[in-house]
């Protein structure tokens, strides 16, 4: 059985939504006060873990009061900053996971990277998003982001209609933000930060490398915070937590499940899904899977995920996995067979159910 989703379970779409009621006067699921402009700055995977056991390198963050929050099922970059972007879970936007497989259309999607045009992502996200809510109340959205985000499919999905601040250095991302906030104009300001991400899978989040930027991004939402004037505020959040795994703890499913079983494998590295071609077989391979991963892991069905609250009954079936694999103890999930070459040499993984990658800061600054 699986454990309950936290009693903050999918806080993360509140907050988006939360700063654009701020700056209109409305109510808001965050009860944020009225302010002029309110900037949003999203850390990826700096989950309430990371951040905590991380102490002095992030002394700012870690003095400051921080509301129990939670991302959805799966804790990962693609569905959390979807639902953050509409205020919607993942399973009314469609970001069900990293990658699905859509059976009515055989296709396999890659839904961060994988977009092979705008249209495309915006065809496939139909959602209105924040930032076009924003546009709609004549207040300002404006994405700051490294420059190579800017004509991504993913922006496309999830910021229609901001003006995008296209950065080479976290510390130009902070300058902008600074001019922005300081402009008498009503504006919601969404500030994204993936190095620490892009860290944690390759050095790990307890890397000296990881450690050393997460200094530079506490110094600089401080100095951020010390230049705000009375109509201006901050919210700091993550879209996940990370969990360093040895290489040694790599579980390979392809020792218990041949490849011509299978449609596809998607999902995370830590909460894989397995598409089979004969979901006949679904019961028989649940169980070899459940022996050869011993506690490691949850080997589950969608229903399980049902039952215990992580998914409604009515979620669109379509892309759906036949059964789920989540890690609870450190460990990686492969099917070497559908797995990146390149993903097999991850440190920082995530994707599953764990406090650790679940639980997310929610910091409000300023109101």
């Amino acid at each position: 059985m699986l454990p309950a989703p936290p009693k903050s379970f999918g806080m993360l779409g509140d907050v988006l939504i939360s700063a654009l009621g701020s700056v209109v006067g409305q109510p808001n699921p965050l009860n944020l006060s009225k302010k002029r402009s309110v900037c949003v700055i999203l850390i990826d995977g700096l989950g309430s873990h990371n951040l905590k056991s991380s102490g002095a390198h992030a002394g700012f963050l870690n003095s400051r009061t921080s509301i129990p929050a939670s991302c959805y099922f799966p804790a990962t970059t693609a569905s959390s900053i979807v639902s953050f972007s509409t205020g919607k879970p993942p399973w009314e936007n469609k970001f069900i996971g990293y990658q699905i497989f859509e059976r009515e259309t055989q296709r396999k999607r890659n839904l961060l990277t994988g977009w092979e045009s705008s249209e495309s992502a915006r065809d496939f996200q139909t959602l209105k998003t924040v930032s076009e809510m924003a546009l709609e109340q004549e207040v300002e959205f404006h994405t700051v982001a490294p420059a190579a985000y800017e004509d991504s499919g993913f922006t496309a999905a999830t910021m229609r209609g901001s003006e995008f601040h296209g950065t080479k250095s976290l510390s130009e991302r902070f300058e902008i933000a600074k001019k922005l906030l300081a402009e008498p104009s009503q504006k919601v300001i969404y500030l994204y930060i993936p190095e620490l991400d892009q860290l944690a899978h390759a050095k790990g989040w307890q890397s000296q490398a990881w450690l050393t930027k997460l200094e530079d991004i506490d110094a600089e939402v401080s100095s951020l915070s010390n230049s705000l004037n009375k109509h201006a505020a901050l919210l700091v959040t993550a879209d996940h937590g990370v969990i360093d795994v040895p290489h040694a703890n790599h579980v390979y499913v392809d020792l218990h499940i041949d490849k011509e079983a299978l449609i596809d494998v998607g999902g995370d590295t830590r909460a894989l899904y397995l598409y089979l071609a004969d979901s006949a077989t679904t019961e028989i391979y649940v169980e070899k899977l459940k022996e050869a991963v011993g506690d490691s892991c949850y080997v589950i069905t969608p229903e399980a995920l049902i039952e215990a609250g992580y998914w409604p009954k009515e979620i669109e079936r379509d892309a759906v996995p036949d059964i789920l694999i989540l890690a609870k103890k450190e460990v990686a999930l492969y099917h070497r067979e559908f797995a990146k070459k390149k993903s097999l040499e991850m440190i920082g993984h995530h994707g599953s159910i764990t406090q650790q990658e679940m639980s997310i800061p929610l910091i409000a600054i300023g109101f």
